[in-house]
């Protein structure tokens, strides 16, 4: 039972410390570094249906695609209070001649990451790029040219110039064309991506906030969508930047919780089946104290308390256990475009999650797997205690 009772709890505190990890993952804040605030259509869509005979049910998704906002929405952005610069942010795939995946945004938008030149200029027409430092590096210079591919085609282009960032992370290097040349290449020249937004000095995050939705619009203005606009601020623009990462922080989270409530029902059957056979071997003494006239409840209540003293024990064992488990488990689930923190207070939590549930759970479980024995009529419970008495001889 000790081994059975640790195991359990290390695999439930194990789940418990990955969920917890979950619920307060975010995508990192790396293109939008520089913005204050980002405003993005509202990748959530909801559902509601009413099934026959049931009260109405919304479901909600996230889109794995982008929804994009109407260009019109940046006049209203950059007129709000508060606002210094509001930028239009599009990206495109790129790659180069020799098959380094980049990502192709517009000069303006540079500030977002905080890149600045390093070396030359900046591009003044559709044949001119500037390059993050980690492309250049080894590569061309200024007045070199370079050849990319975006949207298909190969082109040479002309480098105008080196870009570097102080900032960090996992994020592709950047390409830098001139706004209109970016905006071709993206091919929806109506529609943008996102707004960048940097505020004027002395502007708190929440009255930039709140100065940005009074003049916004409910939708995003493209024909034919519903999406809402949001303003995202501090770590919620990370949510700008990878779309499709809270989808699957859900898809997850309902797969470990799915998995996890298993798991639990898996280790009690497991826990009640070692108990079962232990009060078995036990079925003498336990037959023989019902018929000297120990009552049911007696019973349970021994069982239960000798049931909870084993487990307590095996359950402190397993819920320490539990932590370096989850670690291992979310080494596997996390990623660069999710990473899954560790705040200080999820090793005890789920450590304690583990060790408590299956704790509470074994005294119940032993009662109710001696409830044979326990059921027994003296009179019966003495002939049983014979049949063993033999049965040992």
């Amino acid at each position: 039972m000790i081994v059975a009772t640790g195991a359990a709890a290390a695999l439930i505190g194990a789940f418990a410390f990955v969920i917890g990890s979950l619920l307060v993952a975010a995508p990192p804040v790396q293109r939008y570094a520089g913005a204050d605030a980002v405003v993005a259509a509202d990748q959530k869509v909801s559902y509601t249906a009413k099934p026959w005979g049931s009260e109405p049910r919304t479901t909600t998704a996230y889109l794995p695609e982008r929804a994009r906002l109407d260009r019109s929405v940046l006049a209203s952005v950059a007129g709000a209070d508060g606002v210094a610069k509001a930028v239009a942010d599009d990206s495109v795939p790129v790659s180069t001649g020799d098959g380094r995946p980049a990502v192709g945004r517009s000069w303006p938008s540079a500030v977002l990451t905080r890149y600045e030149l390093a070396e030359g200029r900046a591009p003044r027409d559709g044949s001119e790029v500037v390059l993050d430092g980690s492309l250049a590096a080894g590569g061309p210079a200024p007045g070199e040219r370079v050849v990319l591919r975006a949207d298909g085609t190969a082109r040479t282009y002309t480098v105008s110039g080196i870009a570097r960032t102080g900032h960090g992370g996992e994020a592709p290097p950047a390409v830098f064309f001139t706004e209109p040349r970016l905006t071709a290449l993206a091919g929806h020249p109506g529609r943008i991506d996102a707004i960048g937004v940097v505020a004027e000095p002395g502007v708190s995050r929440d009255a930039l906030r709140d100065a940005i939705g009074a003049v916004l619009p409910e939708r995003s203005g493209v024909p034919g969508s519903d999406r809402g606009v949001r303003v995202l601020t501090g770590a919620e623009r990370g949510e700008a930047e990878q779309v499709d990462a809270l989808g699957g922080r859900g898809d997850q989270l309902a797969l470990l919780g799915s998995i996890g409530g298993t798991v639990l029902m898996v280790a009690l059957l497991v826990i009640a089946s070692t108990l079962s056979q232990a009060i078995h071997q036990r079925s003498g003494e336990l037959a023989l104290l019902r018929a000297v006239g120990a009552s049911p409840r007696q019973l349970r209540s021994a069982i239960g308390r000798e049931a909870g003293r084993v487990s307590a024990a095996a359950a402190l064992l397993g819920g320490i256990g539990a932590v370096p488990l989850g670690l291992a488990m979310r080494s596997l689930l996390t990623t660069g475009t999710l990473p899954l923190p560790v705040p200080w207070w999820l090793p005890p939590a789920s450590a304690l999650t583990g060790g408590l549930l299956v704790a509470l759970l074994a005294r119940p479980v032993a009662m109710l797997a001696a409830r044979s024995i326990t059921r027994l009529r003296p009179a019966a419970a003495l002939g049983a205690a014979t049949a063993v008495s033999y049965t040992h001889l």
